[in-house]
């Protein structure tokens, strides 16, 4: 059965198994094809940048560039969607997101769109900082990572975060020039907090969702109900399935791939994608 079609509950069945008569006397009468399509919104994690690499938070700074292995993840995302009719590319205008989304939008020769309401979360002054001092050193930043809905002042709370990105994919589904395969593309905790929404799922607890560099969520929308969730936090080779040697020697290896600690997103943009399974709670 196709995911991204739904249909109405079978007929009710008489004693030996065949349907009533008038049940299919009316099927004959119906065109022959009521599926319903659902418009699929696909998810997408901007790839490694030097931040991620640095482990420092980036919130809404400018200029966070993907590194080439962010841009190597970007390609590999956009192969693994090549199947889909991508019909739109919305992206977060920060420019991780934004050179994300022009990689994958390329093989359908596609614009991107972008919308503010997608932006990472504002973390103010600490913007820039390293996520392992401010694990070590700053009480305020500790606080908020436990309760990110009590943001200190100058500090987004996820609440504020998870209205103005559900916002914007609500406008995007409003909007019939998007089509029926749109892929929007920002940051973990934007990720995050609008799965969180569509899975009827308190804000705060958004932070225990990992959301891996360049990996793929999905949701299918049909009518007025809620969505169906189709993928979370999928790529081509999760790091969580390494055996810890074998994550060790690639971390090794590959600085900018070694696991995540978490802060107030679970898996924040000041993250790498994982490479070992992720803790439900950030590392001290």
């Amino acid at each position: 059965m196709n995911p991204l079609h739904t249909t109405s509950p079978a007929s009710p069945e008489s004693p030996n198994g065949a349907h009533p008569a008038s049940e299919g006397a009316a099927a004959a009468e119906r065109p022959p094809d009521q599926h319903t399509p659902a418009r699929l919104v696909i998810l997408v994690r901007h790839g490694e940048t030097t931040y991620n690499v640095e482990r420092r938070l980036p919130g809404q700074l400018a200029g966070v560039a993907l590194t080439d292995e962010g841009r190597r993840q970007a390609q590999r995302a956009a192969v693994a969607l090549s199947g889909l009719p991508i019909s739109a590319v919305i992206a977060s205008p920060l420019e991780r997101a934004r050179a994300t989304a022009e990689i994958l939008a390329r093989g359908w020769a596609l614009p991107v769109r972008t919308d503010p309401r997608l932006k990472d979360t504002d973390v103010g002054t600490w913007s820039g900082a390293l996520v392992d001092e401010l694990n070590k050193n700053d009480p305020t930043w500790k606080a908020f990572v436990e309760h990110p809905n009590q943001p200190p002042a100058g500090v987004e709370s996820f609440e504020t975060v998870r209205a103005r990105a559900v916002s914007a994919v609500e406008d995007a589904l409003k909007d019939a020039t998007t089509g029926n395969y749109l892929v929007v593309v920002a940051h973990a905790d934007v990720i995050k907090l609008i799965l969180a929404h569509y899975t009827a799922m308190e804000a705060e607890a958004a932070r225990f969702i990992a959301i891996g560099n360049c990996a793929i969520s999905a949701l299918a929308f049909t009518g007025d109900a809620m969505p169906h969730l189709l993928a979370i936090n999928w790529t081509p080779a999760p790091g969580w399935l390494m055996p810890p040697p074998l994550a060790a020697a690639r971390a090794a290896a590959q600085p900018a791939a070694q696991a995540a600690s978490q802060t107030p997103g679970g898996a924040p943009d000041a993250a790498p994608a994982e490479t070992a399974p992720p803790q439900p709670a950030r590392s001290e």
